[in-house]
């Protein structure tokens, strides 16, 4: 009887520390963002310095020519980076950076899929689209349940051997809510850039680092410590092995 008892005790004690750390060991609280707020000389800084310190982090995850590592630093959720070298030409690198982030009107804007993009505004220099902001929506039944994400965009080409965009979540747009996603959580997008860069003639590396707080019910520990190295960081993977098959570096 003792001994069940004490069982009973460790089964419940056992129990209590599952649900705490899934549910309750951490949130974070961020403050809104309206786009007029976004400093985009400022985001270029801080995530340039981002990727710089990211090069000291050891490699988790690797294939030809591909590797992706991450850190619980410096944001409360952990960050993932990749980096991936190509032979190809730079300015198809460019374009297919350009096509990852930019979802322009009718080419990815259905939402009667599970998953679809949708741009909520633009600005143009010459007619190219510089600065904009995506809408991204998965939905999805319980217990992953419906998510979106308004993500604001900024592409730079800094010198011509260089082509890098910068990206956070924001919650407005000029004063203007964006209207929810029914039964939706909204995923954070912390400070986070691609940048592609020539680095010899037909030799392009590509580097993306980037943070996501999905938020909703879920702890911050169990973010950090399972869904991001299960799914993100995989997924982060599976990205950037993707990029180098389809520019003709890999199988």
């Amino acid at each position: 009887m003792k001994i069940s008892r004490i069982v009973l005790v460790s089964l419940a004690v056992l129990v209590v520390g599952i649900l705490w750390f899934v549910f309750l060991a951490g949130s974070t609280d961020y403050s809104d963002a309206d786009i007029r707020e976004v400093d985009r000389a400022e985001l270029f800084t801080v995530t340039e310095k981002l990727l710089a310190d990211s090069e000291s982090w050891p490699p988790e995850l690797e294939a030809e020519q591909v590797s992706v590592s991450s850190s619980l630093e410096p944001y409360p959720v952990r960050t993932v980076r990749y980096s991936v070298e190509v032979e190809a030409d730079f300015e198809e690198v460019v374009e297919y950076i350009k096509d990852e982030n930019y979802s322009g009107p009718g080419r990815r804007d259905k939402p009667e899929k599970s998953k679809y993009e949708v741009t909520l505004y633009q600005k143009d220099v010459e007619g190219v689209p510089n600065e904009w902001v995506r809408r991204s929506v998965h939905i999805a039944p319980p217990p992953g349940g419906n998510r979106d994400a308004v993500v604001v965009y900024y592409e730079d080409r800094p010198d011509p051997n260089t082509y890098r965009v910068a990206f956070q979540s924001i919650e407005t747009i000029d004063g203007e809510d964006v209207p929810v996603v029914e039964d939706a959580v909204r995923f954070k997008v912390l400070p986070s850039i691609y940048k592609v860069e020539q680095t010899a003639p037909g030799k392009v590396r590509v580097r993306k680092i980037e943070a996501v707080d999905p938020r909703g019910s879920m702890s911050t520990a169990m973010n950090n410590y399972f869904i991001s190295l299960l799914f993100f960081r995989d997924y982060m993977f599976e990205q950037a092995k993707d990029m180098r098959k389809n520019l003709g570096g890999g199988s």
